[in-house]
């Protein structure tokens, strides 16, 4: 019984690492952007992004470049995370943007970070403990079940020998 619940465990976290690979971890992010007249920009830019953890600090704990931009009539839309690989969590977080030829100052926005993506491999592990404690649960009782069952034998077939003689 052991053994079989070490093997259970074992592929259990197996198959937990293998779904978090599968978690997305991309954010699609729409902005503006203007030119230095006020007006939107049409063309094509390098575009930075970078995520703090507060709105003064001085530190990115995330940043990516996106290359050839198409921007149309100010409007552009990215995938957040296909160049550098984002972790976030529950947590609030501050979004900067600079775009390359532009002598906009860069604005940080409040952004906060998508827990159903990133935490669905622990939803998944307490799913699975929660199923995996009642399927031992009933093992149990199937076990005590049958050894309740042979002692009631054992109990009939005494006394009916006690009967009969």
């Amino acid at each position: 019984m052991k053994s079989t619940l070490g093997l259970v465990f074992v592929l259990l976290g197996m198959f937990s690492l293998d779904l978090q690979a599968q978690t997305a971890r991309l954010v699609h992010y729409q902005g503006t952007l203007l030119d230095s007249d006020g007006a939107p920009f049409t063309g094509t830019t390098d575009l930075h992004f970078a995520i703090y953890t507060r709105p003064m600090a001085q530190q990115p704990i995330w940043s990516e470049t996106h290359r050839n931009v198409p921007v149309n009539e100010g409007r552009y839309e990215v995938l957040l995370g296909s160049e550098n690989p984002l972790s976030l969590s529950f947590y609030e977080y501050y979004l900067e943007v600079k775009a390359a030829g532009t002598d906009q100052p860069a604005q940080r926005v409040p952004i906060a970070g998508s827990g159903f993506n990133y935490r669905m491999q622990f939803l998944f592990a307490a799913y699975t403990i929660v199923w995996l404690a009642i399927f031992l649960y009933l093992v149990t009782i199937t076990r005590r079940q049958k050894k309740i069952i042979s002692e009631l034998e054992l109990l009939a077939q005494s006394s009916s020998s006690q009967v009969t003689t």
